[in-house]
């Protein structure tokens, strides 16, 4: 009996465990990184398949770093001036495993901006062409969000440089609707039942490879940064 009893906790275990498992889409933490690299491609650990994307022109603004938080690391991503960026191969995406994307799920990633230059555009998406959302955060700290592709922009709030904060996005596609959650200090910021993007959720892939893309406006700068300490997706409610 003692045998059996063990042999059906394992089975749980193992079951709970799968299931865990199944719900990330996406997870990038940086921590096997060495400082000073560009990070791998192929993202290590659970799930097998994630992985960050990058062109070759956009590797000078893309590098390993210390983390504000002593002994983690951080991905930074600069503004220098950088030859050979076009208008397609300047995003620096995470792309998650494929999934259905119709079941609801999670987008966060804890960061800090600082410098002055452009402001920096966060793109969260099917993984191909499709937009669920598109941010705008300006060096003075304006978070504001695309309402239309006609140039309609909502401001939402502010982010002050050099303060932490983690960015939530969650999707319930087949409700054609996202909540944005912004946690940071000095007050969060809330923004409930906003429309995807598109009308059509059909214009949607599914299976699709939910993705999260930052790029700089055209320009350059010296000092303008935006520095990743992780970036999840998940099925999951964090």
């Amino acid at each position: 009996m003692k045998t059996i009893r063990l042999f059906l906790y394992a089975l749980l275990l193992t079951t709970l465990l799968a299931s865990c498992k199944t719900t990330i889409i996406l997870t990038s933490k940086f921590e096997s990184e060495t400082i000073g690299s560009l990070p791998a491609k192929n993202l290590p650990g659970d799930p097998a398949g994630d992985e960050i994307t990058y062109s070759t022109e956009l590797q000078p603004r893309i590098k390993v770093t210390a983390s504000a938080t002593a002994g983690q690391k951080a991905l930074t991503f600069t503004e220098i001036n950088t030859p050979g960026l076009t208008a397609h191969n300047q995003f620096l995406s995470f792309k998650g495993i494929s999934t259905d994307f119709t079941q609801p799920m999670w987008f966060f990633f804890t960061a800090t901006h600082s410098g002055s230059g452009e402001r920096l555009l966060i793109d969260v998406t099917d993984g191909s062409a499709a937009m669920i959302t598109r941010l705008f955060l300006t060096d003075a700290g304006q978070l504001s969000m695309m309402t239309n592709f006609t140039g309609g922009e909502q401001v939402l709030g502010n982010i002050p440089a050099g303060v932490s904060h983690t960015i939530i996005v969650s999707l319930n596609l087949s409700a054609r609707k996202f909540n944005l959650t912004v946690l940071k200090s000095g007050g969060n910021i809330t923004v409930e039942d906003r429309p995807v993007l598109l009308d059509n959720i059909l214009a949607y892939a599914n299976p699709a490879n939910p993705s999260v893309h930052f790029r700089w406006d055209d320009g350059a700068s010296m000092s303008r940064k935006y520095v990743l300490e992780e970036v999840l997706i998940t099925r999951k409610k964090p």
